[in-house]
């Protein structure tokens, strides 16, 4: 049986190899006399969160390998740096270009399948949609906006629903039913620090919190909780935001639209952009009560992508970022037909990571470990 995992790692961490290891559990309990394979839905260089991976998708795709992932496949940068609902369809396209996929299997705060599939019926109704947009006009944020919505409509725990890898399981399960996917989902429930813990104080530490003490310099592998695979390849401060600024701030005088900017977010870009010093200021500057500041750092990276209005499009041909030498029969179980715009998009993004980041990527071949 194959499963499929959507994940980041960014970086891998110990946290996530109990993730592999529980979906592992879980395929042995469900065909126990069969070959079972893990394929991973990564991430590239750019992530959800509107950051630029402290590591390059080739260099995490290796992790990922040495980690017990069978193969790795790239979620491309236009859907990895979505909002949870495109980033959820980006992931779940993939998952059904995988021929005999049997599970998908992501983690969560919340392991109640049920709930969660629920929550993913109740954030589909009609009245559900008119209660959001009757909040967002209000100039109140999209978040809280669901969040209120939900609980005038039933008597769910928001924390089920607002929890971040819980909103993106609701996405999952609301995506693959969208698109017809049979495999059976299901949740791991998460162990460690919170993902938006920021301090090192975990038997999983939150990703969130080692590219902070990455940043901070602070690379000690014991308070880290990274495989010692991963922490050869850290290094302070991989990333360069003031290219990332310049960037942006040239890039944004020449657009007219920008992908998931309904709301006209890029004229307070256009403003800020020229009267900020760097790239945090011009976050702070940006954000509002209404806008978020991971919506403001997608928006600034599709910027730099020269993302517009127009340019997502359906996934055509995956990108195979890693297999195992003796998985390679696993190519055969991908549907490759399609077109190479998302490829296409891949690789600007990758000339854009370059530039802003130290972890060069410098062949952009599928790895064979």
């Amino acid at each position: 049986m194959i499963a499929a995992i959507i994940v980041e790692y960014n970086p891998l961490h110990n946290g996530h190899i109990y993730h592999i290891d529980k979906t592992k559990e879980i395929l042995e309990s469900l065909a126990p006399n069969q070959d079972n394979y893990v394929i991973a839905i990564m991430s590239g260089n750019f992530t959800e969160r509107g950051d630029i991976a402290v590591l390059n998708k080739y260099t995490r795709a290796r992790h990922a390998i040495l980690a017990g992932i069978d193969m790795v496949i790239e979620l491309p940068a236009i859907y990895a740096t979505s909002s949870a609902e495109y980033f959820a369809n980006g992931a779940m396209q993939i998952a059904s270009k995988i021929k005999n996929l049997g599970m998908i299997c992501f983690g969560a705060e919340c392991d109640d399948i049920t709930t969660l599939y629920e929550t993913a019926k109740l954030t589909t109704s009609k009245e559900y949609d008119r209660l959001i947009k009757e909040y967002l006009n209000q100039g109140l944020s999209y978040p809280v906006s669901s969040e209120k919505a939900i609980q005038n409509l039933s008597k769910i725990d928001p924390n089920t629903v607002f929890s971040p890898n819980n909103m993106l399981g609701i996405e999952y399960i609301k995506q693959a039913t969208k698109l017809g996917i049979k495999a059976q989902l299901h949740a791991i429930k998460r162990v460690g620090g919170n993902y938006n813990e920021s301090e090192l104080n975990a038997q999983f530490n939150s990703a969130k919190s080692i590219r902070k003490a990455i940043c901070d310099g602070n690379l000690n592998l014991d308070e880290l909780k990274v495989p010692q695979y991963v922490f050869e390849n850290l290094t302070k401060s991989q990333v360069d935001y003031d290219k990332l600024f310049a960037i942006i701030a040239s890039n944004v005088l020449t657009i007219n639209n920008v992908y998931e900017d309904s709301e006209g977010i890029i004229n307070r870009i256009k403003k800020y952009s020229q009267t900020t010093k760097n790239y945090l200021e011009l976050v702070e500057s940006v954000h509002t009560k209404r806008y978020t500041k991971s919506k403001i750092r997608r928006i600034l990276l599709h910027i730099a992508l020269n993302y517009c209005v127009n340019d997502l499009c359906k996934i055509g041909k995956p990108n195979i970022l890693a297999v195992k030498q003796d998985k390679r029969h696993l190519l055969s179980s991908i549907d490759f037909y399609g077109d190479d715009i998302c490829l296409n998009q891949n690789a600007y993004a990758n000339k854009i990571y370059n530039i802003v980041s130290n972890d060069k990527i410098t062949n952009e071949t599928m790895l064979i470990l």
